[in-house]
């Protein structure tokens, strides 16, 4: 007889099979399969695992390493989402998280030193991933906004500044049929690389100590029916004092915003406008 370890619950009793055993059909309310990272069997019958089970049985410890890792990626996803901007919020993919999480597996999975369950997420390293990323949901900024506009890089981190010249709305600016006024908007903001602390058994980043920030400005509002302008030039930077790290990357983001005009301008439900990423530095 096979030595087997099991496990007793209301609705399943499980064992880990330790032996040459081959079957071909189907046995009455029994399944088998392979653990994840494992070459052992599991024999099972028709039912479910318990929590309490998956989470402190040592058969799932590479489901929880895989959660642990899992759980870095997303939330470092959000933060890069959040540090775009409030303004980008309503109009960016709707998919944009999911993407962004699939962006940082392929970044986490670029760390060959750290065990696995504990792999960081080295953004900083591969910043330039983020451009594979769409980020707007509706159309592109440029087939909504057609006139030209110019990114000015200073070799500042913390600032940027987008200049739009000879903007015309009523030739350049194609507009959903309910908005009557537009907003140009540049945002700036920062995150830092998931990494895991061994002492504390945990990936750490400054969200957790509250050190995350993000700017934006915009311009206001302006009619969609409306002639030749003057230049726009919109900067916006981080604050004087924030010194940035070497693990910190600075994502900017620039785009329009429609609303409609009824007692005051109010963003539109839909249709709302459309965002470009500006890059990550």
């Amino acid at each position: 007889m096979y030595n087997s370890h099991s496990i007793t619950t209301k609705s399943t009793e499980m064992a880990i099979l330790y032996g040459p055993i081959k079957f071909r059909g189907r046995l009455k309310g029994l399944r088998t399969y392979k653990l994840t990272g494992s070459d052992e069997i599991v024999v099972a019958t028709s039912g479910s695992v318990s929590k309490g089970i998956r989470q402190n049985n040592r058969a799932y410890d590479r489901q929880h390493e895989t959660n642990f890792e899992f759980t870095a990626r997303t939330k470092l996803a959000k933060d890069i989402r959040n540090a775009l901007g409030d303004w980008t919020q309503t109009i960016v993919n709707r998919y944009l998280h999911g993407h962004l999480t699939a962006k940082m597996n392929d970044i986490q999975l670029l760390d060959k030193e750290s065990d696995y369950g504990h792999r960081n997420v080295y953004l900083s390293r591969y910043k330039d991933l983020l451009y594979q990323v769409v980020y707007y949901y509706y159309k592109p900024l440029s087939d909504i906004m057609q006139c030209p506009y110019t990114v000015v890089d200073e070799g500042d981190r913390k600032k940027v500044t987008v200049i739009l010249r000879g903007v015309h709305p009523l030739k350049q600016i194609k507009a959903p049929v309910k908005a009557t006024h537009f907003q140009i908007y540049l945002s700036i903001g920062c995150v830092k690389d998931y990494t895991y602390d061994a002492e504390w058994n945990f990936y750490g980043s400054y969200s957790l100590r509250g050190r995350r920030k993000n700017c934006e400005t915009s311009s206001a509002w302006i009619p969609i029916d409306g002639g030749l302008m003057e230049d726009i030039t919109l900067t916006v930077s981080l604050p004087a004092d924030y010194v940035l790290a070497d693990d910190e990357t600075v994502v900017r983001a620039f785009g329009i915003v429609f609303g409609r005009m009824t007692a005051e301008v109010v963003p539109l439900q839909k249709d709302r406008g459309s965002i470009v990423f500006l890059g990550a530095v």
